[in-house]
């Protein structure tokens, strides 16, 4: 099997000729600037990865994935608006350097254009079954994040409704992209199935990852600023589990800090040393690895070469890098 950079670099040439310009410039100008921005591709490229498990890629593998590719990109431009960021992989967020309508009705485009995509899908059993997947994982997409919002004005979410929300915002994207690329190899439902909990798993210990790293990561290497989430009050599970278990002076400074959303350097400094003082940060540690063994477990299920199996276990291992 390809490399997943050489994937990605045939994946990155399908998109410098196939993404489309709708006039005015105003329009296409926005969501052309986030897709070109420096990206790692997981989701297109691991869709691309599983169909090549099955059998060589075609231009509607690529179809395929660039619609996924740009749904990805429409939801990013729309919660960087609710989530009022600044900085998207290291640079201005298409709202902060085209205004927040350019930002909505270029990602609303977006979003068409991702559909539109789906309609060059040669194959029509293909297109039944993946048209159908699309929109079930769009419409819990929406769910993720407007659960994801509920929660910053909630003082008490539980891990179940924490879980439940990053599944639905961030991992089903990419166990819906795995599944694709299986659909489009002719894989069996139980094939299907593999690949689909493979990459929720995964998808789950990405998204716990990306928490961890939005607190103890470093801006150079995350792309945005540190301690987004604890300035917006997210309900992430560093903060559910020290709430559950600080002792009570630091639960008081935990809920004081919560009654503003400014970015603070001393409620990042602090809530941070909490999260660790707490086990919050080691507990969400753990948590992210049980992810990452019931995604080396599903995996086993499909009727995949060895080689194939080792290599995505490979990615696996990549989305969830020890901080440390």
């Amino acid at each position: 099997m390809e490399k997943f950079k050489d994937l990605k670099s045939s994946f990155e040439a399908f998109i410098t000729s196939h993404l489309p310009k709708i006039a005015p410039r105003e329009l296409y100008e926005p969501y052309h600037y986030i897709v070109n921005l420096e990206a790692k591709r997981v989701r297109p490229v691991m869709l691309l990865a599983t169909k090549r498990c099955f059998a060589p890629l075609g231009e509607d593998d690529f179809y395929a994935a660039l619609a996924i590719e740009l749904f990805h990109n429409f939801s990013l431009m729309h919660d960087d608006i609710m989530d009022k960021s600044e900085t998207r992989r290291g640079q201005a967020t298409v709202h902060k350097k085209y205004g927040d309508n350019s930002a909505i009705l270029s990602g609303d485009a977006l979003l068409i254009l991702s559909y539109k995509l789906l309609e060059n899908i040669a194959n029509k059993v293909h297109f039944l079954s993946i048209y159908s997947l699309y929109n079930k994982t769009a419409t819990e997409i929406c769910i993720g994040q407007q659960l994801d919002m509920n929660f910053e004005s909630e003082v008490l979410v539980s891990e179940p409704e924490y879980l439940m929300m990053i599944e639905h915002k961030t991992a089903v994207l990419l166990a819906t992209s795995m599944k694709i690329g299986a659909i489009l190899g002719d894989a069996n439902s139980t094939d299907c199935d593999a690949f689909y909990k493979f990459g929720l798993a995964i998808g789950m210990a990405f998204q716990i990852q990306d928490d961890l790293l939005d607190t103890f990561g470093e801006t150079a290497s995350v792309g945005k600023r540190i301690g987004g989430d604890i300035c917006n009050n997210k309900k992430t599970l560093l903060h559910i589990y020290a709430l559950q278990n600080a002792h009570k002076t630091h639960k008081e400074l935990l809920l004081q800090w919560s009654q503003t959303n400014e970015f603070n350097e001393m409620k990042i400094s602090e809530i941070t040393q909490i999260f660790i003082d707490s086990g919050a940060k080691d507990y969400v540690i753990r948590k992210r690895d049980l992810y990452y063994q019931e995604a080396l477990k599903s995996i086993e299920f499909a009727s995949i070469s060895r080689e194939d199996k080792d290599y995505l276990i490979k990615f696996a291992q990549k989305a969830v890098d020890r901080i440390k």
